[in-house]
């Protein structure tokens, strides 16, 4: 993809309904770390290819595994610093499940878009690509990154709001969040997330009728979604 960046969003949608089991500093590190033998290629610093066996399923797992190593002995050694960012998981399992998502949901992404990439390296072959254009990806991944953003926007003022959240219902100028499971929360995003696909195909089709359901269609779910996840408007 051409911002990394853009990992983000898909690798947060996954991880912060799942914040309490899982830590999301490792999460996000291991969405991008893939990308620094790229971005150094590209900037003539080392040798291409761009994308050489770290963007591979069985590359990205040893990857998973480096990161996690680093991540304890970081956590080691520098605490505070570690504890300010990182979730209270409270065991390895933590750090090695997020590494994992991270990094094969990288190699996933880039191989929708990158039809030499061989993901199931030792087998060649590529079943990811063209499953949609640059185009498309981009838009899916930075509207989510969008919407994770401001969804840890809404929880850190919830944890600022310690006497709304022990209520269990925060809110943000025309908008509430109530306090629900993960379960539901990881529903909701993934119902509104169809629901903003859906919006975005619209403009695939030329056919005004089309659109108009698209669209309607679109927003209903995208409505219902957000409603499952919690928020509510004035």
């Amino acid at each position: 993809m051409p911002f990394t960046l853009y990992h983000l969003g898909p690798a947060l949608l996954i991880g912060l309904p799942l914040r309490r089991w899982i830590d999301l500093l490792t999460l996000c590190t291991a969405s991008v770390v893939l990308d620094i033998w790229p971005l150094l290629a590209g900037l003539g610093v080392l040798p291409g290819p761009y994308h050489r066996v770290e963007h591979t399923y069985l590359g990205g797992a040893v990857v998973a595994g480096m990161l996690t190593v680093g991540m304890v002995l970081g956590a080691h050694q520098f605490p505070t610093q570690f504890d300010r960012w990182r979730s209270d998981t409270g065991g390895l399992t933590g750090l090695v499940v997020p590494g994992l998502i991270g990094t094969l949901l990288h190699v996933t992404l880039d191989s929708v878009t990158h039809p030499t990439m061989d993901p199931f390296t030792p087998i060649a072959g590529n079943p990811f690509s063209h499953l949609f254009t640059l185009m498309e990806l981009t838009i899916v991944c930075a509207t989510l990154l969008f919407i994770c953003l401001a969804w840890l926007v809404l929880l850190h003022t919830a944890r600022r709001r310690s006497s709304e959240e022990s209520s269990g219902l925060f809110a943000i100028g025309p908008l509430h969040m109530l306090s629900i499971s993960s379960r539901h929360r990881l529903a909701g995003v993934s119902i509104a997330g169809l629901g903003i696909i859906m919006l975005l195909l619209v403009s695939r089709t030329d056919i005004f009728i089309a659109k108009v359901i698209w669209g309607a269609s679109g927003g209903i779910i995208l409505f219902n979604g957000l409603y499952l996840n919690g928020v509510r408007f004035r």
